[in-house]
């Protein structure tokens, strides 16, 4: 009987760190493509589509009926457009300036976007309800499964597969990769630089629209800070661990600090998770600097 108690518990919390994960790891591939081409901190990814968010539980509360699926794709749309604009007025023309003035410009935006959801939605914690999956659940061996953690990891495994095919197989995806290595020898060849990243800065902040309200949908709950406790800096650690620039990175760095959350919670404690999963993170980073699976970037010789 405890030997099955055990049993249950542990595949209940490999389910939910699968949920939780996922949802890290369609948030983390933006954030990734972005510092994977421009090696530069993207503070402001978790406030940008939290703005998404915002609007798209702004929809969902108004008095006339409006569809999940059409509130979600206006949150997107609302995100991909701030993160063009956001490239194209606050990160482009100090790209080539070092380190230091693109993340303090980051840290601005990030703020903006705080403030403005903070100005026109208040502090308060809302309620979350998509109203677009059902309740049902399935047992297995003593786990409960629901059906929304179904739809997460289907989401979430699409998406991954998506865009793995778009990098390797298409040429928006070589271009990607081409920046990632060499901006100017990309330019020489004729790639539109400046319009790839943008595309690349507001594909992010989309697909990151649909990680946060998957996210809010699994905790029924949106809050101003969303988007930096559990966009940015989820993101990046999940980007750090897995390995800059790598899509698999990303997604296993994601997958892996989902883990470590659920299962320190579960069998350590709930009150210090965070400290104790930042303790795993700095020591594996420790151990590999680099990231789990850095990117492989070819070198003249």
């Amino acid at each position: 009987m405890f030997q099955w108690l055990v049993e249950s518990m542990f595949l209940q919390n490999l389910i939910n760190a699968l949920s939780v994960g996922s949802v890290y790891a369609l948030i983390a591939i933006g954030y990734n493509l972005v510092y994977g081409i421009l090696e530069k901190l993207n503070f402001a990814h978790g406030d940008v589509y939290a703005v998404g968010c915002f609007v798209t539980f702004a929809l969902l509360g108004v008095s006339w009926s409006v569809s999940p699926i059409l509130a979600i794709l206006v949150g997107m749309v609302i995100g991909y457009i701030l993160n063009i604009g956001v490239e194209r007025l606050a990160y482009r023309p100090i790209r080539e300036s070092g380190r230091v003035a693109p993340t303090i410009s980051a840290v601005g935006i990030a703020y903006i976007m705080r403030n403005s959801i903070q100005l026109i939605w208040g502090p308060e914690t809302f309620r979350f309800d998509l109203g677009l999956f059902p309740t049902d659940t399935i047992n297995i061996g003593g786990a409960v499964l629901g059906s929304l953690q179904i739809y997460i990891l289907f989401i979430a495994l699409a998406f991954m597969l998506l865009f793995t095919l778009i990098l390797k197989k298409t040429k928006w995806g070589q271009a990607i990769i081409g920046i990632s290595q060499s901006i100017p020898t990309t330019a020489l060849m004729g790639v539109p630089v400046n319009r790839v990243i943008s595309i690349v800065y507001g594909v992010g902040a989309a697909i990151g629209v649909i990680g946060g309200v998957l996210y809010c949908s699994y905790y029924s709950f949106i809050f101003m800070g969303i988007g930096f406790m559990f966009g940015t800096m989820k993101a990046w650690m999940a980007s750090i661990l897995g390995g800059v620039g790598s899509l698999k990175g990303a997604i296993i760095g994601a997958l892996s600090l989902g883990a470590a959350e659920i299962f320190v919670a579960a069998y350590i404690s709930t009150s210090y998770k965070e400290a104790i999963v930042w303790g795993i993170f700095i020591v594996l980073i420790l151990i590999k600097p680099k990231g789990l699976f850095p990117a492989q970037i070819a070198e003249k010789v």
